[in-house]
């Protein structure tokens, strides 16, 4: 009989732990043995039907642990290394990922093989890593697990938006939500050297933690008039770029009109409509088409070789994302750490699940 593990799997729109055999590594891939994972809301969404999710899919998208085994083809790693990957998971070999696109990887629209997605996730005791060799990544021995488990999504994923809106040294940064992913993003505009970093909520709350990753101002729409404030803190220019985090459609044209002529909107959240819904850009804010803003769909960067970017600003002292793990629990509790985020209880960013 194989040897069995739990796993947290999509079972009837419910998040249940069964019992799975542990995978077996096959050409390409290397088998983890989990030490620490986390979840989010993309989870949640999975098992609220909001990303298509098939049935009896183990979930999860964020672990780090310990080389179990190694298939055929795959080198640079031995058993027992500590280790962690991306989300996102490509081959690194088909037209998307040459040309840079990995989070398409095979022409998916989105996802890109990822974890607890399009494949079977991390929130189990073992899980499999695909194209290891692109996709698997050492982690630092000074760096803990706690602090790496904030690379393979949250890091991977709020970075991506500062990075590829190219933000000037000492520009201005304004990014809309304050979840996991805006909170990443704050960070990651601070270590690209922005000079200005503005962050916008929907209500009060959360100002200290947003100063302490990095903000300078931290404002909410019930209580302050976001273009007007912005405006006075850019001089009247407006900002260099603008990241929109919240996954709220009304946060994009407000994006939109926040920056400057010339400026960046880097927009990382995936929004949920009826498929003819549609992003409304305030006309007048974008120069009526002629005010040479750019706007950008991101999608995570990954493979090993950025990963160990991000790792490494961790090692050194560049980041700290172990500030957004907020709760603690065994994974045999992982189900109500599931309700848990699934609440969306105030001031609960993400959990640390030990194994």
């Amino acid at each position: 009989m194989d040897e069995q593990m739990k796993a947290l799997v999509l079972r009837d729109g419910k998040a249940v732990v069964e019992s799975r055999p542990v995978p077996q590594a096959g050409p390409g891939e290397v088998v983890v043995r989990t030490t620490a994972a986390s979840l989010c809301s993309a989870d949640v969404a999975c098992v609220g039907g909001e990303f298509p999710t098939p049935d009896g899919t183990v979930l999860g998208h964020e672990a780090v642990g310990v080389v179990h085994e190694i298939g055929d083809g795959v080198t640079g790693f031995s058993v027992g290394q500590r280790v962690t990957t991306a989300s996102t998971t490509p081959c690194g070999q088909c037209a998307n990922c040459q040309r840079g696109f990995t989070g398409h990887c095979g022409g998916v629209a989105w996802g890109g093989y990822t974890f607890g997605v399009s494949r079977d996730g991390s929130l189990a005791e073992y899980f499999t890593v695909p194209h290891a060799s692109y996709n698997l990544v050492a982690i630092p021995g000074a760096v803990s697990d706690e602090a790496a488990l904030c690379v393979p999504d949250t890091l991977s994923s709020g970075s991506t938006g500062p990075e590829a809106a190219r933000i000037p040294l000492g520009g201005t940064v304004v990014v809309f939500g304050q979840g996991h992913v805006g909170l990443a993003a704050t960070m990651a505009a601070r270590a690209l050297g922005a000079g200005l970093v503005v962050t916008v909520k929907a209500r009060p709350g959360g100002e200290e933690l947003a100063k302490r990753v990095g903000a300078d101002h931290a404002l909410n729409l019930a209580q302050h008039d976001i273009e007007s404030e912005i405006r006075q803190l850019t001089a009247g220019m407006g900002a260099d770029c603008a990241i929109e985090a919240s996954g709220v459609i009304e946060s994009f044209p407000r994006a939109v009109a926040v920056v400057r002529e010339g400026g960046v909107v880097a927009v990382l959240s995936s929004y949920s409509g009826p498929d003819d819904a549609t992003l409304p850009i305030p006309l007048a804010q974008w120069g009526w088409g002629i005010a040479d803003k750019t706007i950008l769909s991101t999608f995570q960067r990954c493979g090993s070789e950025r990963m160990g970017r991000l790792l490494r600003l961790v090692e050194t002292g560049r980041l700290d994302p172990t500030v957004l793990l907020t709760r603690r629990y065994r994974f045999d509790d992982v189900e109500r750490a599931f309700t848990d985020a699934a609440a969306r209880t105030p001031g609960h960013i993400k959990p640390l699940i030990t194994f």
